[in-house]
């Protein structure tokens, strides 16, 4: 890890006091990057000390950026839409991450949209998209707009995505299941059509769009947003996604699940937005489409 060497120049407090009239840093902050004994040492004058570069520049986003590219699909007053492709995370979790979203914005000087909700990594991002899943992400560029979203995200009407399955799929129709985490960190949702104590109900609509070669393309109308919501349904309907081995789902190359559209009532919020160039990202959700079925 990289690191900051420092001198203290005057006898003082313990470290962990001299840290917070130094930098601010709240108590969580510092039990991520020292230890208990460490903290409570007195700091000496002349003392040297090297402080982690990911405590230092602590929720600041790192402009080097590793990844595959984003793309921005449309940049309005309010909003700035990007397609996400696979393979990216959304936003890091300490300075040293370079395989996110906002890492690419903050190479491209899109300094704007990283002004907003600062105390916190993961920005102006509306809502977030898997690691191995693509399509639109949307982040707001104004603190007013993201705080509204988030004290009532129902304000946000529709949320459709592609997914590619093995099989012919038979199931179109809407669905209610309930949801439970499990695992490290809830990396994965356990599944049942009965609710339970500690379960959480997930709704999705499902359609075929087509089926070729023992594979099936579908459109689904996301009504809720749990973590691996979609993933973690059809795979309980018997149909998992191609690429998600985590929900039994076959080999691929990637995870064939791409977020297509997301819209809500915009006309008192950003008069220049433009419908489907704002909310749609369909040029790589056909590009998704070929990969598996050829030209169709």
């Amino acid at each position: 890890m990289d690191k900051v060497e420092f001198q203290w120049l005057h006898e003082g407090p313990t470290l962990k006091e001299a840290l917070q009239d130094l930098l601010g840093s709240s108590g969580q902050v510092l039990k991520r990057h020292f230890s208990s004994k460490q903290l409570t040492r007195k700091v000496e004058a002349r003392d040297l000390i090297s402080l982690p570069l990911d405590y230092v520049n602590h929720l600041a986003i790192n402009p080097i950026f590793e990844g595959p590219d984003p793309r921005i699909i449309q940049e309005t007053a309010d909003y700035l839409v990007l397609h996400k492709p696979p393979f990216l995370h959304c936003h890091p979790l300490c300075y040293s991450d370079k395989d996110t979203l906002l890492n690419f914005l903050s190479r491209e000087n899109k300094l704007e949209t990283l002004l907003v909700n600062r105390d916190n990594y993961d920005r102006g991002l509306l809502y977030r998209l898997d690691y191995e899943t693509s399509g639109v992400i949307v982040l707001a560029k104004k603190d007013s707009i993201l705080n509204g979203f988030r004290k009532d995200f129902s304000r946000m009407k529709s949320k459709y995505y592609w997914a590619i399955v093995n099989g012919d799929f038979d199931r179109d129709g809407s669905y209610e299941h309930f949801f439970r985490a499990t695992g490290v960190k809830g990396h994965k949702q356990v599944v049942t059509d009965i609710p339970k104590p500690d379960s959480t109900s997930g709704k999705l609509k499902v359609k075929k769009v087509m089926e070729k070669e023992g594979k099936s393309l579908l459109l689904i109308k996301l009504e809720t947003g749990l973590r691996h919501q979609i993933r973690a349904q059809l795979s309980f309907l018997g149909f998992p996604i191609l690429g998600d081995e985590l929900y039994a789902g076959k080999k691929e190359d990637r995870l064939f699940l791409h977020a297509l559209k997301y819209e809500w009532e915009t006309e008192a919020e950003d008069e220049e937005a433009e419908l489907f160039g704002r909310f749609f990202d369909m040029n790589s959700a056909l590009q998704m489409s070929h990969d598996m079925f050829g030209a169709f």
